[in-house]
């Protein structure tokens, strides 16, 4: 791996999580980089129009990032294939969402909020633990105790084995978190992302429509035609 490219990604990734600005020693500490090496990976994605710098000589993103995400979000047959099948199904009183995994995190990148506007839906990049995600026990369901152990560590791992093992056995994993939030989600096939319904109340509970609904989104935007069969 190169190690100057992997820094550059990991300072850019630190700016844009956080909606302020970050001076070099900062990210230094935040990252464990010597400041003399953050101070040239600056430069170098400052010329590149990827980060800007302000009076201060603190850094943030800069429009080339936000231009590459533009491009990149209008060109992919991913997101093309989330807004056509949000666009085909509708408004919606629960949250459709749209998530992958991060280190211990899922991030998501699509969430609707319980029916407001498909463009606010878009590129939310929210991140929430593994456990507290449904989509996040769905997507470590599909790899080996191993893998999630690497990831999770042992203690970890044992917290969310019985989920872990309920995700494995269903096409559609569901869970109650409290009285009045029922989530589930499916896997998109394909890929390394799954889609959830959240926000679920009893007098939306007809379970299974939704896991139906969930199994058709999930095709739709994977471009496949699967059975909703367990």
């Amino acid at each position: 791996m190169n190690s100057t490219i992997y820094d550059a990604f990991r300072c850019l990734n630190l700016l844009s999580t956080g909606n302020r600005v970050f001076g070099i020693r900062e990210i230094g500490r935040e990252l464990d980089i010597d400041s003399a090496k953050v101070i040239r990976l600056m430069k170098s994605l400052q010329a590149l129009d990827m980060v800007q710098q302000d009076a201060k000589r603190k850094y943030s993103l800069g429009m080339g990032i936000h231009r590459l995400s533009a491009s990149a979000i209008h060109n992919s047959a991913f997101y093309t294939a989330v807004l056509d099948m949000l666009e085909e199904t509708g408004g919606h009183a629960v949250s459709i969402v749209i998530g992958i995994l991060s280190g211990k995190n899922v991030v998501y990148l699509i969430h609707t909020r319980g029916g407001k506007s498909i463009a606010r839906s878009i590129g939310n990049y929210e991140s929430h633990p593994i456990h507290d995600s449904v989509i996040g026990i769905k997507l470590l369901s599909a790899m080996s105790n191993e893998e999630i152990i690497s990831r999770l560590g042992i203690h970890d791992y044992h917290l969310l084995e019985k989920d872990l093992e309920e995700a494995r056995r269903h096409q559609v994993f569901s869970k109650v978190f409290s009285a009045d939030d029922y989530r589930m989600a499916c896997i998109i096939p394909g890929t390394q992302a799954a889609i959830a319904l959240s926000n679920l109340n009893d007098d939306q509970l007809n379970i299974e429509s939704l896991r139906r609904f969930l199994i058709s989104a999930a095709g739709k935007i994977s471009g496949d035609s699967f059975s909703a069969s367990e």
